[in-house]
């Protein structure tokens, strides 16, 4: 039996659908090698940006909103003139502690959707000497974040017979970052910030460093 013979326009679609799926199968392979791993790169360094950022304007939320109100942040007792115990309030604690986290993972996801991470086009290229150089293309990103805190409590000299006592927070953020290209990378930051001062007035027992608490 006689195979038929192609005609000239079919063998040229199928010349055309080959070169076409070997050039597709090549820029693939490429942009797993090359290229994926170097917007990866960006994609991290951007969202640890995102995530310090979100985590600060978090703590500004909070100083906000505390700002011209009395706050509580600690139990003092006094014996014959003199403090004789100073205790971190722990409902102040826990509503910083609360309110942070919360506020925190809010901001991530806005500024994740809102501001995303920004690619120079050159960057798609895979070529070092090419990744500044092009227009930027912002792309929202999706992650999952774990935000958690740590209190410190510490103490210092504040003149004649006072003390200023300070409390730090330290917010830890862990970010899984699972698009765009298919991240599924996890970065860690890490940000300290003073969120009360209290001057105590009376002599103030001995305390040795800082006293952390942790969420």
């Amino acid at each position: 039996m006689c195979r038929k013979k192609l005609s000239p326009v079919r063998r040229k679609i199928r010349k055309t659908i080959a070169v076409f799926l070997s050039f597709l199968i090549l820029f693939t392979v490429y942009f797993e090698i090359a290229v994926k791993h170097q917007l990866r790169d960006i994609i991290i360094r951007d969202m640890l940006t995102l995530s310090e950022k979100a985590v600060t304007m978090a703590v500004d939320d909070l100083l906000l909103q505390q700002s011209g109100k009395t706050v509580k942040t600690c139990d003092i007792s006094y014996n014959n003139g003199s403090v004789a115990s100073i205790t971190t309030d722990a409902s102040y604690i826990n509503s910083v502690k609360t309110f942070i986290t919360a506020r925190a993972q809010e901001r991530i996801d806005e500024l994740s959707r809102q501001q995303g991470v920004s690619v120079r086009l050159g960057n798609f290229t895979g070529l070092v000497f090419l990744s500044d150089f092009g227009p930027e293309i912002t792309f929202p990103v999706e992650s999952a974040q774990t935000v958690s805190c740590e209190f410190q409590s510490s103490f210092e000299s504040g003149g004649v017979n006072q003390t200023v006592h300070h409390i730090t927070v330290t917010v830890y953020v862990e970010l899984l970052i699972y698009s765009p290209f298919r991240v599924g990378e996890t970065v860690s930051t890490e940000s300290a910030f003073e969120i009360a001062q209290t001057v105590i007035v009376g002599a103030v027992p001995s305390y040795s460093g800082i006293v952390s608490y942790q969420d």
